[in-house]
């Protein structure tokens, strides 16, 4: 499995191989469903919370007599009939996290690189590195690489003038190669790595 490596300028510079058991194997859409369903109820704060009867300030006094004013019986002010009273099964705050098997997560992002590879839209650069920070500049680069909607993976650390220019570029996220998740991934066109970025996530998969 062949990819050719680009500089930032558009040219051609090598071509190497990619790991077959991480960027070709059959793609399971289920646990890629799966896998981002688990990111994002990671992210919910889960603090939605609504007062229950019990919550409610106010008398426990009954609050007219039982018999002989022709309406229907009621002890308190709190039941959920009246303004201000509790909600019946409301929501708590809670953690909305589940566990994921780790076995899951890998086959479920070796499915996601495997997917972009399928579609023809990863892009290896030789580095991300800018000798000036300059956002316009490096917005041209990417368009003539033909990347406007990217994810992008370096490794441990980014160079200071590619994070600082990038960052305010509209649909391009840049993580390190620890960062890397389907969510990110799929919702962008094209994943764009670098060599190091690239051999770090090989490392970690294979």
């Amino acid at each position: 499995m062949k990819i050719k490596v680009k500089s930032i300028d558009n040219k051609e510079l090598e071509e190497i191989n990619l790991q077959k058991n991480i960027f070709g194997i059959e793609v399971r859409t289920d646990l890629v469903s799966k896998m981002i369903t688990w990111q994002l109820a990671k992210r919910r704060s889960g603090n939605h919370k609504v007062k229950e009867r019990g919550e409610i300030k106010g008398s426990t006094a009954k609050i007219y007599k039982q018999k002989g004013t022709g309406r229907a019986r009621h002890g308190s002010k709190k039941v959920v009939q009246f303004k201000g009273g509790g909600v019946v099964h409301g929501p708590r705050t809670r953690s909305h996290e589940f566990k994921l098997s780790s076995k899951v997560k890998k086959l479920a992002l070796k499915s996601v690189l495997s997917s972009k590879y399928k579609e023809g839209n990863i892009v290896i650069l030789e580095q991300f590195v800018l000798k000036k920070i300059k956002t316009a500049e490096l917005v041209k680069k990417l368009s003539k690489l033909g990347i406007n909607s990217a994810t992008m993976i370096d490794g441990v650390k980014t160079e200071n003038n590619f994070l600082l220019s990038v960052r305010n570029i509209k649909h391009i996220n840049i993580l390190p190669s620890l960062g890397i998740n389907a969510f990110d991934i799929m919702k962008r066109d094209k994943l764009v790595m670098s060599k190091e970025g690239l051999k770090e996530i090989e490392k970690a998969l294979s």
